[in-house]
């Protein structure tokens, strides 16, 4: 299995910082080490470089809003961002729509209570905030799904816990974000192969989260007009 100094070690090569069979010292594995966290936080958070959405699910209070992360209201490791929601009343499932700030801001009476069908994330640090419209007073839980930060390397010989497709895009793309400590200009190739493996990863990432959500034309009076009908909501 390919470990962290294993990529950090394959990078240097790639930008000539070592030749054949020179070995990786410590002062460089430790600064290739923190650089390769580093650009995993990053990838956290840019574009579709997290290759799951965690389901989860909680118990709701009744309350408008519940904060998330280790030790919140819904205790678990912080989301950088939801991207669906549902909430459970029996054995029936009710999907809620997405709000930003502003949308969410403009309601004007949050209080009132009954199946949520909105939710707005507020993404805060460390400890974020989920609210939701109308309050749960009809509901029991929640389950969300989530993008949660790519696991970093917890020491140099620690395994990859990545799929397969990543080790080519992190050791090519180390290499760039390590070439300026380095004062090496990676060639043409090694800047080609860091954006196309990188990009691959997206796409595959793209097509295991992508969701077609069919919808109806329903009529939605006897005059003919049409009203948007998801099957999934049941509205």
């Amino acid at each position: 299995m390919t470990t962290a100094r294993q990529i950090i070690t394959d990078a240097l090569y790639k930008i000539n910082v070592l030749g054949t069979g020179q070995s990786l010292s410590a002062e460089d594995a430790n600064r290739g080490f923190r650089t390769l966290n580093q650009m995993l936080s990053t990838w956290s958070v840019e574009g579709n470089m997290v290759f799951v959405d965690t389901k989860e699910t909680f118990n709701l209070t009744g309350a408008a809003s519940y904060t998330i992360g280790s030790g919140a209201d819904f205790d678990t490791t912080r989301p950088t961002d939801i991207v669906a929601a549902y909430t459970t009343s029996g054995t029936t499932d009710y999907q809620l729509e997405r709000y930003d700030v502003r949308q969410y801001a403009a309601i004007d009476y949050k209080n009132t209570g009954s199946i949520p069908e909105i939710f707005y994330y507020d993404g805060n640090y460390p400890i974020a905030t989920l609210f939701l419209y109308p309050k749960p007073s009809s509901v029991s839980t929640i389950s969300l799904y989530s993008k949660k930060a790519l696991t970093q390397f917890a020491s140099l010989d620690t395994t990859l816990t990545l799929p397969p497709e990543y080790e080519t895009a992190l050791v090519y793309n180390l290499a760039i974000w390590l070439s300026g400590d380095f004062e090496r200009e990676p060639r043409a190739q090694v800047v080609k192969i860091a954006n196309s493996s990188k990009m691959t990863v997206e796409r595959q990432n793209l097509r295991n989260t992508s969701v077609n959500v069919a919808n109806l034309e329903v009529p939605s009076s006897e005059d003919g007009t049409y009203s948007g009908y998801n099957i999934y909501r049941g509205y």
